[in-house]
C-alpha cells in the first residue's frame, strides 16, 4: 500500500504546479536558451519563458545546429545566436525585464546589441550585464534609465566623454572594465551627481584622467586603474567619501602629493597596489594616503613601489590603532627588513600579519643579507604570522630567522606556505 502510494506521488509534477513567480526564480538559473527549451515539456511551460523577467544570453554556451552545404555550415554559431537572441525579443511578452545579460558578441554586431538594450531599457530594466569582445559606444539611454539598479559593462567605452548628462536616480551598483576605457574628471562628476544612492562603484583596466572623487552615498570603491601621468600629468587632489567602507585602488607612490586631503572616516577595509608611476615627476612628494586609512580594520599594501611609498610615509606614518590584519606583499623582505619593522611599530593591536616574499631582485650585496638586531615587536595581540614564499629563494631561511627574533615577545605562531605560480 505504502509504495504504491509513493508512486503515485512520484507521478505528480510538483514544480508544475508552482505559482510562475516561483518558477521563474528557478528558470533564473538557467541560460535564456535552456529556459526557452522548457517550452516543449508541456502545456503549463509552453509560454513561461515568455513572461521570464530574467534573460542570459551568453554566446560561448549557446549551443545549435544548422545545415551542412558541401560539408561546410550555412550558419555560424554567431549568425545563429544573433537570430536566436532577435527571436526570443520578438516573441517575449511585454512584461517587466529585471535583469538582461549579453556577453560574448564583437564590435561587428553592436547595432544588434544597441537594439536589444534600447528594447531591455524600456521594460523596466533593473540589472544590465554587457561584456564585450571589443571597443563599442555605449547608447546614451543606458545613462538615463529611471529604473537601473545595477549595471556592469565590460568592454572598451569610446564615448564616455560625450555623455551629456547622466540621471540613474535608482542607481547602486555600477560596474566599468575595458582596455583603453579613459575616466574623465567630467564623467565622475556628472556619475557621482546623477546617482545619488550609488554605493558600488568598480573600475578595472580604464585609464584614470581624473583627480578627485567626491561622493556622500559611496560605500564601496575598487579603482583597478591604469596609471596615466605620462599623458595628463594629472595627481590624485582629493578623495571625498565620508560612508566608504571599503577602498581597492591602484596608486604610484607620489601620486596624491603632500597636502592631498583624504576624507574616509567610515573606512575599515583597504586595499592599495603601489604601481609604477610612468611620469618622471620634477617633486616626488609625500603621498599622505596613510593619514587617510587611520580607521581600517583591515589593510592590505602591495606592488612593485612599495620600498618608495613606505620610504616617503614612515617619516609621518600613524599610528593605526584599529588594524587588525596586515598583508604585505612586494617588499624584498631579505634587503628592507627594518623598513617593515618600522612600519609595524605603527600597528599596536595588529593580530595576523600575512606576509609575502617572492625572492631578492635588489642590487644590493650579498652581506646586507644577514641576521639584522632590532628591538622587538610590543604588539601583545599579534598570534598568526603567515609567510607565502618563493620556494627558490637562498635568502629565506634569514628571513624566517630575523622575523621570528622580531615577534619573538608577541608569541606569534609563524606558518609558511610555498608560492605556486
Amino acid at each position: 500500500m505504502e509504495r504504491a502510494r509513493n508512486s503515485r506521488r512520484g507521478d505528480i509534477d510538483m514544480i508544475s504546479s508552482l505559482p510562475d513567480c516561483l518558477i521563474h526564480i528557478i528558470m533564473s538559473f538557467l541560460t535564456a536558451q535552456e529556459a526557452i527549451q522548457t517550452c516543449v515539456l508541456s502545456k503549463r511551460w509552453k509560454n513561461l519563458w515568455a513572461t521570464l523577467p530574467f534573460l542570459d544570453f551568453d554566446l560561448h554556451k549557446f549551443k545549435y545546429h544548422t545545415e551542412l552545404e558541401e560539408g561546410v555550415p550555412k550558419r555560424n554559431q554567431v549568425d545563429m545566436f544573433i537570430g536566436f537572441v532577435s527571436t526570443a525579443l520578438l516573441l517575449r511578452k511585454p512584461f517587466d525585464l529585471h535583469k538582461f545579460c549579453v556577453s560574448g558578441l564583437k564590435v561587428s554586431h553592436f547595432d544588434m546589441m544597441r537594439s536589444w538594450i534600447l528594447y531591455a531599457l524600456k521594460h523596466n530594466l533593473q540589472v544590465l550585464n554587457i561584456d564585450l569582445m571589443q571597443e563599442c559606444p555605449m547608447p546614451p539611454n543606458v545613462f538615463n534609465c529611471a529604473s537601473l539598479v545595477d549595471a556592469s559593462v565590460a568592454y572598451s567605452l569610446k564615448s564616455l566623454q560625450n555623455i551629456e548628462v547622466i540621471n540613474l536616480p535608482c542607481l547602486r551598483r555600477l560596474s566599468l572594465k575595458g582596455a583603453g576605457t579613459h575616466i574623465t574628471q567630467d564623467f565622475v562628476d556628472k556619475l557621482f551627481y546623477g546617482c545619488p544612492v550609488l554605493e558600488f562603484l568598480n573600475l578595472e583596466y580604464c585609464y584614470r584622467d581624473f583627480s578627485s572623487i567626491n561622493s556622500q552615498s559611496l560605500k564601496y570603491l575598487n579603482s583597478r586603474t591604469i596609471c596615466s601621468c605620462r599623458e595628463t600629468k594629472k595627481r590624485m587632489e582629493l578623495i571625498n567619501t565620508p560612508n566608504l567602507l571599503s577602498f581597492r585602488d591602484n596608486i604610484c607612490p607620489y601620486l596624491g602629493g603632500q597636502h592631498m586631503p583624504l576624507n574616509m572616516p567610515s573606512l575599515t577595509s583597504a586595499s592599495i597596489c603601489m604601481e609604477k608611476c610612468h611620469y618622471n615627476w620634477p617633486h616626488k612628494n609625500k603621498s599622505s594616503i596613510l593619514m587617510g586609512l587611520l580607521n581600517v580594520q583591515n589593510l592590505e599594501l602591495s606592488g612593485f613601489e612599495i620600498k618608495a611609498f613606505l620610504e616617503a610615509e614612515l617619516s609621518h606614518c600613524p599610528e593605526f590603532s584599529n588594524a587588525k590584519d596586515l598583508s604585505v606583499d612586494g617588499l624584498c623582505l631579505s634587503c628592507h627588513f627594518y623598513r617593515l619593522a618600522a612600519f609595524l611599530n605603527h600597528f599596536p593591536n595588529l593580530e595576523k600579519l600575512l606576509l609575502y616574499y617572492r625572492g631578492c631582485s635588489c642590487k644590493l650585496r650579498v652581506p646586507a643579507k644577514k641576521t639584522i638586531k632590532l628591538a622587538p615587536f610590543e604588539g601583545k595581540r599579534l598570534r598568526t604570522v603567515e609567510v607565502k614564499f618563493s620556494k627558490s629563494s637562498k635568502y629565506f631561511p634569514q628571513v624566517v630567522k630575523n622575523l621570528q627574533d622580531y615577534t619573538k615577545n608577541s608569541r606569534a605562531q609563524i606558518n609558511m606556505t610555498g608560492l605556486s605560480y
